[in-house]
């Protein structure tokens, strides 16, 4: 347990992480957040997300003394990123965060759907093979399927259609970006009438055809969310497979839909979303069309830079986070040296002993959060084979 009293400065201690049961989650324990939640598992119920940190809508719990207190008191301070862990049975929504500038106009103007001022860049890592959409594709990708997709062609209209191929083929950028702008407000904002036809046209001709990555794509997003708009989605967006330990970053107003699998994901502490399509929840799909940042662009994916035999860092163009991977065998111990902002450390596999410079002991096993006060060095003794990943500021 932890022995502290409030406003002493917490060196380490453990942190109760809070469960998001959104309907895209994987089911019961087939869910790594149900694994990870040490809580009794509901085999019916999906589990999407593990959140650590301290945003006010699922805030990390600490007891001190056989009382639960908010982490965010005890430590006296907000941590400027959210931590998650994702597991994805079904594709999300497609979706945008907005940059801080729109980020604080929406709060401003609608403040019961876009919850805080804070803008969202993100980072991803794949636990598992994770498969994602996100980015606008190479325009001439988007012109390849309006000329071998008629059902898609149909619903962007033959004007569009045209004008989008021509730009696709020249090297005007703003009048692309307009074309791509068009297109996709076309397509996001159709009726939905003529968007079930056109979605059943192509998955009854998809069916009795040969069968590609993208097209069993397409008909697995209409098994998930029949006859909904973001069965399109593929087409225009770039489809990317992360390999177990590749990582990404999004930044901020780019388009992006998660598929399948497990992931553990930094960003800047907010919870504001822009979403339209493959979702039940609210849409608002003007404000989406209207603040992307229509470029092209394939993620770069990330590798991570070594630091030593144990540990792995992914770093970001920006401040808010930046995470770190180790592993440690069991049987043997590591220090991971203290950065200058305040960290939280999952265990996602194994068991240890984390112990602070000062004696402070806790002990972890699979799903436990370890707090970490700003600049404290600690030591994990493994006593079987141990992964762990922490999400701190930026060192650098």
């Amino acid at each position: 347990g932890n022995q502290h009293t409030m406003g002493d400065a917490v060196e380490i201690c453990l942190v109760e992480p809070a469960v998001q049961k959104y309907a895209w989650g994987k089911i019961g324990t087939a869910s790594a957040v149900a694994q990870l939640s040490q809580q009794k598992v509901d085999e019916k119920s999906p589990y999407a997300e593990l959140w650590m940190g301290t945003h006010h809508k699922a805030p990390g719990m600490v007891t001190v003394n056989g009382k639960k207190e908010l982490l965010s008191k005890v430590i006296g301070a907000e941590l400027p990123y959210l931590f998650k862990v994702l597991s994805v049975g079904k594709a999300l929504s497609i979706q945008a965060h907005p940059d801080k500038k729109l980020a604080e106009q929406l709060h401003k103007d609608r403040p019961e759907v876009y919850k805080d001022p804070n803008h969202k860049p993100e980072m991803t890592y794949a636990v598992t093979k994770f498969e994602a959409m996100c980015g606008f594709r190479p325009p001439k990708e988007i012109a390849a399927y309006l000329a071998s997709y008629p059902e898609f062609k149909k619903l962007v209209g033959e004007e569009t259609s045209k004008s989008f191929i021509t730009c696709a083929e020249g090297t005007d950028e703003q009048a692309l970006k307009k074309a791509l702008t068009q297109l996709f407000t076309t397509v996001m904002e159709a009726n939905k009438d003529d968007v079930a036809k056109q979605v059943e046209a192509m998955c009854k001709r998809l069916d009795s055809s040969q069968q590609g990555e993208i097209e069993k794509l397409l008909l697995r997003l209409n098994g998930q969310y029949p006859l909904d708009v973001g069965v399109f989605a593929p087409l225009f967006l770039n489809y990317v497979v992360l390999q177990p330990g590749d990582a990404m970053f999004l930044s901020a107003n780019e388009p992006h839909a998660y598929l399948d699998g497990n992931c553990i994901e930094c960003m800047a502490c907010s919870d504001n979303v822009v979403r339209a399509g493959l979702t039940p929840k609210l849409r608002d799909t003007p404000t989406l069309c209207s603040m992307l940042t229509y470029k092209a662009m394939k993620p770069e994916i990330m590798k991570g830079k070594q630091l030593d035999d144990n540990t792995k860092m992914f770093t970001c163009p920006i401040d808010e986070f930046e995470l770190t991977v180790t592993k440690v065998a069991g049987g043997s111990s590591y220090s991971l040296k203290g950065v200058k902002g305040h960290s939280l450390i999952l265990a996602y596999d194994g068991t240890a002993a984390a112990a602070s410079k000062s004696g402070t002991k806790c002990d972890m096993k699979k799903g436990s959060v370890l707090f970490v006060q700003g600049g404290a060095d600690v030591t994990f003794t493994a006593t079987s084979d141990l992964t762990i990943y922490r999400c701190s500021t930026a060192s650098a």
